[in-house]
């Protein structure tokens, strides 16, 4: 897994054990002082990776991590 990639996870990991669910992904760029096309790339290689779930429906998308 790469840096960013890595660092996303963990921050998104970190968030969901801590409030119960994880930030959107404009929040995690900003958390992150990444560009959204960073943190997008990023949850896409989680999902190659199996430690991801998206599940688009309209107008929004659900990421869920897997352990």
């Amino acid at each position: 897994m790469d840096d960013i990639t890595q660092k996303v996870y963990n921050h998104m990991k970190s968030l969901s054990s801590k409030h119960g669910f994880l930030p959107t992904i404009r929040q995690t760029a900003e958390q992150l002082n990444l560009e959204i096309q960073d943190v997008e790339n990023a949850i896409n290689k989680l999902q190659q990776l199996g430690k991801a779930v998206v599940t688009d429906i309209p107008a929004k998308s659900i990421i869920e991590l897997v352990d």
